[in-house]
């Protein structure tokens, strides 16, 4: 698994947290199933972005990255989110990504321009087909609020994209075959992925306002350097969060933060539910009163959980509950479907229907696969 992580300029916020919950619970639902993970999660530290606030704050970049990574991480280990086998950072990749934009020039596939280089996109006719859009509606449709600025003037087309760009900013300029400069964003993680989990990729994960420009430039980056593909075999793009119909951002301010619910004295087990509420495809927008409920769920599992194995005459009682759980799992992901079926195992033992005992071992065994921790800690 290859995850799209955090640009640490600053914290991170409740649309954050529905990424990494939804990947967490992808993982944690294949080894369940017994599949050996591989999970990796890079960080962004050389960007526009973060050479701004760097400035703003008279800090190194070393320094600001490490600094609001340390918080994304304190906020995520709160909500039981498992930690990535490793963080590839993009300053720590730069031959890498060197190498494969050489490659790139070398094969034609980009081209120099007064110390930038672009990705010709005409020799690559499918560019677009993860986000399901046609070259004429690339051309047209709006620009999302991820697509970076970008020299148009410079390029052959305006839908080739940067792959390696001119700079002199302190901590963020390295030496190149076409100048001091620094890597575009695309052929940042196309370069941590293939160093860290090889030409292929099982599953790719984002939030779903990735899937264009970043995550089709990937792929066709990608698979011109290795000459094979699908560089990646599964996309798992997630929906957006957002507060009052508008989607969170940094750059906008409305945000929701993790530290800030969980200072406000919500539990971790009930953030996750919200979170899994809804199916990771959909946007969905935050609501106290949605959080609130997710409270009493999570009270009522953890109730349960508390009472222990109880003697009954029947031990497959809870099976039919098991089944539903997992068939819902397996059907992409369906956590509201899961959750339903947990809950309702939940008020069956609470209600004394359930007695077996295999259902309060059933339960918590269901409810790691979704995180909650039952109010113990890990």
């Amino acid at each position: 698994m290859y995850v799209c992580g955090v640009t640490p300029y600053d914290v991170g916020h409740l649309g954050h947290a529905l990424v990494y919950v939804v990947q967490d619970t992808l993982r944690r639902w294949f080894e369940f199933n017994a599949y050996e993970v591989r999970h990796v999660q890079n960080i962004t530290d050389i960007d526009d972005d973060m050479i701004r606030k760097s400035r703003e704050l008279s800090v190194t970049i070393p320094a600001l990255t490490d600094q609001n990574h340390r918080i994304y991480l304190e906020e995520m280990d709160a909500l039981a989110v498992q930690r990535p086998e490793s963080f590839p950072r993009v300053s720590a990749h730069i031959p890498e990504i060197i190498e494969m934009v050489s490659s790139l020039v070398s094969s034609e596939h980009a081209y120099e321009v007064d110390g930038y280089v672009f990705f010709d996109r005409s020799q690559t006719p499918a560019f677009g087909r993860l986000s399901g859009r046609t070259q004429e509606e690339l051309r047209t449709g709006p620009r999302t609020d991820t697509m970076p600025d970008e020299p148009d003037h410079l390029k052959r087309d305006p839908l080739d994209f940067l792959v390696w760009q001119p700079s002199t900013d302190e901590g963020a300029t390295f030496a190149s075959p076409w100048g001091p400069g620094r890597p575009g964003w695309h052929i940042e993680c196309s370069a941590m992925a293939r160093t860290t989990l090889g030409d292929q990729i099982d599953v790719h994960g984002g939030g779903r306002d990735l899937a264009y420009p970043h995550h089709d430039s990937e792929i066709v980056q990608t698979e011109c350097v290795t000459g094979t593909g699908p560089s990646v075999r599964y996309w798992v793009h997630n929906g957006t969060m957002g507060l009052a119909g508008v989607k969170m951002s940094k750059s906008l301010g409305n945000l929701v933060k993790v530290s800030e619910l969980l200072a406000a004295g919500h539990t971790p087990d009930a953030i996750r539910l919200l979170l899994l509420s809804v199916h990771y495809r959909d946007d969905r927008d935050f609501s106290e009163e949605a959080l609130n409920v997710q409270e009493e769920n999570a009270t009522l599992l953890r109730r349960v959980a508390e009472r222990g194995v109880t003697d009954g005459a029947d031990a497959l009682r809870a099976e039919p509950f098991r089944n539903a759980f997992m068939d819902a799992m397996d059907n992409d992901l369906n956590t509201p479907e899961a959750i339903r079926a947990l809950l309702q195992l939940a008020r069956e033992i609470d209600s004394g229907d359930v007695t077996g005992e295999t259902a309060v071992p059933a339960l918590v065994e269901l409810a790691d696969v979704l995180g909650l921790t039952l109010g113990k800690e890990r």
